[in-house]
């Protein structure tokens, strides 16, 4: 496996590839048309669009859609986030082409049909209903909507049912038509092709002729979006009649720019990864046995982030859970790390993510992240020298700020 090609197409967007001796190949196209960029009023609009993208075509029927690359054994799918919409797909080496023409067709001429709408609209109401039986799920939702309150940030990625009502073709081919752009948007390629085969097959489907067959390309856009560090600290507990009792605690933290942002990353890794011996596990679960889950996690967007913790447990055993809980964060903000501490906690962190990339799949969609956010692709030896040069001094800072109890908010459902 070689290093990423990176290059511009003749359109203005950036395209990576990765070679590899798979199979299998994987491409995705990112763009910076979620969650935060819909209109006022219009919440849910990007993930209504992801979903309308698979429905009709002026070339094609959903049918021939959703059977154009599985009767190859192939697949593509899609996903909406806070700041992006992604499509990707998973093919054959050989029948990468018909993947990435089959983007550009959803992507350049999509219809949008009513009765389309209609039907899929129900099926976003359906999944919002659903979703409000995964209190897991929806209580990261709910923490974001108050934590991010007055900014788009706070709008929840499938929508608000009285807004989704508003929502016609006429929002989405508008929408649609200022985020897909070459400005904001980002193809990534993985596979057993050579980069060169491989920027030949994207310039033809999404070259500066696949841009001018709509409508030219506009000028460089800049998006302007307000910060939410200064959010206000909450403790809010809500009845929802859960059988477990689950909390959220957290605050706003860095950005993807921000230099505390591997920091905090090996923060949280040590708090509450996915391993069993993270010090909240082996406190709450294995020493306790209080919960069955307890995570830290950190999501950073382009200007902001959130880094909290969730754990669920039994209603008695809340006040233990957060008082173990603000003894761990409490630590960390004020007992440096020993050498030996710090080496270990980069090791398992820096082993974590060298599986990771060893998935083709998640490569292929982080490069194409990369690129929307730094206007290249990071390398994994960039990042394990960012892991190497994190200090106990930067570690205690970041606990101290995003733990500071002035800043932080709460949220329980019972």
């Amino acid at each position: 496996m070689g290093p990423v090609y990176v290059t511009s197409l003749s359109s203005g967007m950036q395209c990576a590839v990765l070679s590899t001796a798979s199979a299998v190949s994987y491409c995705a196209l990112s763009t910076l048309a979620g969650t935060r960029f819909e209109p006022p009023g219009m919440a849910g609009l990007a993930h209504f669009c992801e979903h309308m993208l698979f429905k009709e075509t002026e070339r094609r029927k959903s049918y021939h859609i959703n059977n154009r690359l599985e009767r190859l054994g192939g697949e593509i799918n899609a996903f909406t986030t806070k700041e992006e919409l992604v499509l990707h797909a998973t093919v054959l080496r050989e029948d990468l082409g018909k993947a990435l023409e089959l983007m550009s067709d959803l992507v350049f001429h999509s219809v949008f049909p009513q009765n389309e709408m209609i039907k899929e609209r129900d099926v976003i109401l359906d999944e919002i209903r659903s979703y409000k039986d995964s209190p897991m799920d929806l209580i990261y939702d709910s923490f974001e909507e108050k934590l991010f309150a007055g900014t788009p940030m706070a709008t929840p990625i499938l929508g608000i049912p009285g807004e989704l009502s508003k929502i016609t073709s006429r929002h989405m081919k508008q929408y649609l038509g200022e985020r897909f752009i070459p400005q904001t948007m980002a193809l990534s390629v993985v596979g057993n092709i050579t980069p060169a085969r491989a920027i030949l097959l994207a310039e033809k489907y999404f070259g500066i002729g696949a841009f001018s067959e709509k409508n030219p390309c506009p000028a460089k856009m800049t998006v302007s979006v307000p910060t939410s560090q200064s959010a206000s600290c909450f403790d809010i507990t809500e009845k929802r009649g859960t059988y477990q009792t689950h909390c959220l605690t957290g605050s706003a933290a860095y950005g993807l720019h921000d230099k505390s942002r591997v920091p905090l990353v090996l923060l949280m890794n040590m708090i509450g990864g996915p391993a069993s011996n993270a010090r909240l596990n082996m406190l709450l679960r294995e020493k306790y046995g209080l919960v069955y889950t307890v995570e830290a996690s950190y999501a950073p967007y382009m200007d902001t982030g959130f880094a909290g913790i969730y754990f669920g447990t039994d209603g008695p055993n809340l006040s233990r859970c957060r008082e173990l809980t603000e003894k761990v964060t409490t630590q960390y903000a004020r007992v440096p790390l020993t050498t030996l501490q710090l080496e270990r906690a980069k090791k398992q962190l820096i082993g974590q993510m060298s599986i990771t990339e060893d998935n083709h799949e998640v490569q292929c969609l982080s490069m194409g992240k990369s690129l929307l956010s730094f206007g290249k692709v990071i390398s994994h030896q960039e990042m394990i020298s960012q892991i190497n040069a994190v200090t106990p001094g930067q570690i205690m800072d970041v606990a101290l700020e995003i733990w500071d109890t002035s800043r932080r908010g709460t949220l329980v459902y019972y």
